[in-house]
């Protein structure tokens, strides 16, 4: 008889904690705050009156916006991370957003965003199922599993999300919002599950998705690309040294040119003989192959034969690259009939 009594008390225990399974993303406790009224006014003894009724004392109505009790979840929520140069978040934000600064160098900050945002989703496989240019993408779904409840049940949820694009009027700052527009949900099992807690996720799940943008903008900086152009490739434009002869610009560190060049150079027609990188310099020959029937090809660049010097001088955000030919600069004219095949083939190499 004792032993059949150690039994139901045992099992007695089990059901009762199995009745006060709490999940891990809502908090324990009592909740009193959340039934509290406000109670009814004074009434004065006998033969007395109250003083003149002041509202000095008069706590005013909150309007209550999210949930509350046991419908709040306790986990720490995930956080924008401003890791890119320039990017930061306002405090107190009540949206998953990211604003990005222009940075010296820079041409167009909206345009370096929107191109990050869009290499951010190609790098990942994420399809895009709208977009309007410079204003907003929305994307194909993705899915998250997760394991949910006391029985650790798999849950499946596919979001689609939407990313809108604001610039300020000053044309200096960009400013990047995430959200979940679209959501399924599946289970292998019958799971209930809050509909706070499911906001809960969503959210994180914008700010997930907000990062991969933010990070990818930060790998691109780490390269030494300032400026990107329409199709993502480094902005390559004519311009002047610091010596004010004329010269291709590019939007890229030094390092950056500098290592590209070494690509450019043999594709439109260089033969590179050396180079020094202290001082910036390839020292090269412009010759036409001989072709198969005995004559001469042509060349990329409407460029004499003979030998060239390319100069690349710059910074962290800029670079020029300047040719010399007899130890004279290329004139402005002579760099613009060269502009076009030489800039396509620094875009077709610095893709990004």
């Amino acid at each position: 008889m004792k032993a059949n009594l150690l039994v139901l008390a045992g099992a007695a225990t089990v059901l009762a904690s199995a009745c006060t399974f709490t999940p891990k993303q809502q908090a324990e406790g009592k909740f009193d705050y959340t039934e509290l009224a406000v109670e009814g006014s004074i009434q004065p003894a006998p033969n007395k009156q109250l003083p003149e009724p002041t509202n000095r004392y008069t706590v005013p109505d909150a309007e209550r916006l999210g949930p509350i009790g046991t419908a709040v979840p306790i986990l720490a929520p995930k956080l924008v991370w401003p890791v890119a140069d320039g990017s930061r978040v306002e405090e107190a934000e009540d949206q998953v957003r990211i604003y990005f600064d222009e940075l010296d160098g820079m041409s167009d900050i909206e345009q370096y965003v929107w191109q990050g945002a869009l290499q951010a989703l190609r790098m990942r496989n994420i399809g895009v199922t709208e977009q309007v240019n410079r204003q907003s993408i929305q994307t194909d779904w993705v899915v998250e599993t997760f394991v949910y409840g006391e029985d650790e049940e798999e849950v499946s949820i596919r979001r689609r999300f939407r990313f809108d694009f604001a610039t300020a009027e000053h044309g200096r700052t960009t400013a990047v919002n995430s959200s979940v527009i679209e959501r399924q949900l599946t289970a292998e099992d019958t799971v209930e599950i809050d509909n706070s807690y499911l906001d809960f996720r969503d959210r994180d799940a914008a700010t997930t998705a907000l990062n991969m943008v933010i990070s990818e903008i930060a790998i691109t900086q780490q390269t030494g690309v300032a400026d990107v152009d329409d199709e993502g490739a480094v902005l390559v434009d004519m311009g002047f040294d610091e010596d004010g002869y004329a010269s291709f610009i590019m939007g890229a560190s030094f390092s950056y040119t500098w290592a590209l060049m070494r690509d450019v150079l043999p594709e439109v027609g260089f033969k590179v003989d050396d180079y020094n990188r202290e001082i910036g310099r390839f020292y090269v020959t412009y010759e036409l192959e001989e072709s198969f029937w005995g004559g001469r090809s042509d060349g990329k660049l409407e460029l004499p034969e003979g030998a060239y010097e390319v100069k690349v001088t710059g910074d962290a955000k800029r670079t020029s690259i300047t040719l010399f030919r007899d130890r004279e600069a290329l004139s402005a004219d002579e760099v613009m009939q060269i502009f076009a095949p030489f800039a396509a083939e620094i875009r077709t190499q610095s893709g990004v």
